[in-house]
């Protein structure tokens, strides 16, 4: 393998990575921006004042959320996801 073979395959490399790092970070922007949706919906509810279709929204965002998570992205940090402080 010549030299620039051995670059141009460091080349593809590097492409693979910076593509994998490109799509996690928008998957992680987009389990944000459903946790910030879920999150308003929640707070609409318990404040009584849920929008149409409350139940419904929330079980829609829930199951992306569980997409998300079922490819490998973390959705809840770490301290999150072993329960409730002090439990």
């Amino acid at each position: 393998m010549g030299f620039l073979d051995k670059a141009k395959q460091q080349a593809q490399d590097l492409k693979g990575k910076v593509e994998g790092k490109v799509e996690d970070v928008q998957a992680k922007r987009k389990a944000g921006e459903l946790l910030d949706s879920l999150g308003r919906l929640v707070y609409a509810q318990r404040t009584e004042r849920p929008a149409a279709d409350t139940d419904g929204e929330i079980g829609r965002i829930v199951e992306s959320l569980r997409a998300l998570e079922a490819e490998g992205i973390s959705v809840l940090p770490e301290a999150a996801s072993t329960g409730p402080a002090g439990a």
